[in-house]
């Protein structure tokens, strides 16, 4: 390279240390310090290198080794043929361009509408009574895992006690967030429970529990209400929860088996009063009860599938009808069969399904809906058995029409007074708590009440079994949560009252003794009216219980206010602490 074309040369930075090593540069001699046109290029461009330094960003100034090095590599290059001095910098125009392109692509992914974020699973417990639990720090990963077993514990106890699924998810999730675990995931599905919790570090939990049978137990599930409320009221601590669940699940049942079966036969006497029956169907009523739970406890013991053993009940309970209405011991045998049909309806299990579909908890509500028209097809099949069976032995037919009577005070009053002991007896035969006998009579009575007035106004009997419910799940959530228990304490035995077992027994009757004024079409239909008026029943109760949310107890006021105290009390110890 000669000093003619050194102006055209690349615009690079040779470092000092590195002109007296190069050896011969620009056509100087060796040991000569440079010509003049080499000395004026490594001036313009320190003068440029200063300028870009100037106009960064940062203002970062490479170190000087770097910056040797860096030289020293691009003096090594030889520039292949004719090129410009490079003067494009990377200041604000490219840091624009490249917030542009992020944007563009950004909006490209995501599209026009917003992200959506994961709903904080704490969000499930707004309108349930442990809506405002106090947040504890969150624990070790030994703790979490002894919080996990806690809250599974929880929810397998009210499984079988005889919970719905909303109730025994809340509950679970109330339980975890008061003792720290405000990220954990439920899933709940049929029999089995299944809480993930993932800590800080990502180490992932993972406890499961299996429901492989239910025993009805409403006292169990009214204290597992009460430890869930204390942890969300901050007044219980961990320790002593473990210590109550296990008190609970070890806990008596309030009423022997004897005094049980019996209250149910007081139940079903009371039916067939409530029906029309007169002094001698009452207690061939009771005794037909306590025959038909004793048959299906004994064959119970053969492990047979309770589809052949409700059919079974079912059948007997026909027969004992039919016999004592050849024998003339009644006269209206059909109010024995329909009393003892709504002692065979499943209806724990219609009013969870109902209120599981309702719920948004799809496949428990397909499993129950299943159970329940197993149910309902077992006693459907009894009662045909038993028909054909009395029709073989040479009996006369049921007469299943209804005689009308007109409103009387006795019968009114005696109405009214089996209506309550019907609910009494179902709050015993759930074993439920003393104290919730009475509540549970209230409510019956006034679903009861609704029921027969709706009836004299001529309105439809679905329509007016959706409404005679609604008032029973509307009065029930807030006498319950105020005595300490779930809804369904109260619910359920105030429905016993509206069971329609009388139009069950009329449709299948209709469909076994098929006449010349009655076909298969016909029972069929009426059957299925007989199934759509009891499953309004549990939608009402469901939509009561949804209506009753907004009303304040006192007892969920005062849990509020000291959650409340409790928070603002440890958002004060925390500011004093930021403050020292």
């Amino acid at each position: 390279m000669t000093e003619n074309n050194s102006d055209e040369a690349p615009t690079v930075e040779v470092p000092s240390e590195l002109q007296a090593t190069t050896g011969p540069v620009g056509g100087a001699k060796p040991g000569e310090p440079g010509s003049p046109a080499l000395r004026e290029l490594l001036e313009r461009t320190r003068l440029q290198r200063l300028q870009e330094l100037r106009e960064s960003p940062t203002g970062e100034i490479p170190r000087a080794d770097e910056t040797k090095a860096a030289a020293a590599a691009k003096a090594a290059k030889p520039s292949p043929g004719r090129s410009k001095a490079r003067t494009d910098n990377k200041g604000a125009s490219q840091r624009i361009a490249q917030r542009v392109a992020r944007r563009t692509v950004g909006r490209l992914v995501s599209g026009t509408s917003a992200n959506t974020q994961p709903v904080p699973i704490v969000t499930a417990l707004k309108g349930t009574p442990y809506q405002a639990p106090v947040q504890a720090t969150e624990p070790s990963e030994d703790e979490a895992r002894m919080v996990l077993d806690l809250a599974a514990d929880i929810a397998a106890i009210m499984m079988r006690a005889g919970a719905g699924t909303s109730d025994i998810e809340v509950s679970v999730i109330a339980a975890c967030t008061s003792c720290g675990l405000a990220t954990v995931e439920v899933d709940l599905t049929s029999n089995t429970l299944v809480v993930h919790y993932s800590t800080t570090d990502g180490r992932l939990m993972t406890v499961m529990r299996v429901n492989r049978g239910e025993s009805t137990h409403y006292a169990k599930l009214a204290s597992v209400h009460k430890l869930v409320s204390d942890l969300v009221g901050g007044s219980l601590g961990f320790h002593e929860a473990r210590s109550r669940l296990d008190a609970i699940r070890s806990q008596r049942r309030p009423f022997q088996d004897w005094f049980v079966t019996g209250t149910w036969g007081l139940m079903v006497g009371s039916l067939v009063l409530l029906l029309g029956g007169g002094a001698v169907a009452v207690p061939l009523g009771i005794a037909m009860a306590i025959l038909i739970l004793e048959v299906g406890r004994y064959i119970a013991r053969t492990h047979l599938p309770a589809f052949f053993i409700t059919a079974l009940q079912a059948a007997a309970a026909t027969l004992v009808a039919m016999v004592a209405g050849n024998f003339g011991l009644i006269a209206s045998p059909q109010y024995l069969v329909a009393a003892g049909i709504v002692l065979l309806l499943p209806t724990q299990s219609l009013y969870s399904a109902v209120q599981d579909a309702l719920t948004n908890f799809p496949l428990t509500a397909a499993g129950r809906v299943v159970g329940v028209f197993m149910t309902l097809a077992g006693i459907v099949s009894g009662l045909a058995l038993g028909v054909v069976c009395g029709q073989a032995l040479g009996m006369d037919p049921i007469e299943v029409i209804v005689p009308k009577t007109n409103a009387h005070v006795v019968t009114t009053i005696l109405s009214l007074a089996a209506s309550a002991v019907v609910a009494m007896a179902g709050a015993v035969g759930m074993q439920a708590r003393r104290r919730f006998i009475l509540p549970a009579a209230f409510v019956g009575l006034a679903s009861y009440i609704t029921m027969m007035s709706l009836t004299l106004l001529n309105l439809d009997n679905v329509l007016a079994s959706l409404l005679s419910a609604t008032v029973a799940g509307f009065l029930a959530r807030p006498l319950a949560l105020r005595l300490g228990a779930p809804a369904i304490v109260l619910t359920i035995p105030a429905i016993y009252t509206l069971l329609q077992g009388l139009s069950i027994f009329t449709a299948v009757y209709q469909i076994a003794s098929e006449t010349e004024t009655t076909s298969f079409a016909v029972g069929l239909s009426a059957l299925f009216t007989a199934i759509l008026a009891n499953a309004a029943l549990a939608v009402g109760a469901v939509l009561g219980s949804f209506l009753a949310r907004p009303l304040k107890n006192l007892k969920a006021d005062a849990v509020e206010k000291k959650a409340e105290s409790a928070r603002s009390g440890e958002s004060a110890i925390s500011m004093d602490t930021t403050h020292q």
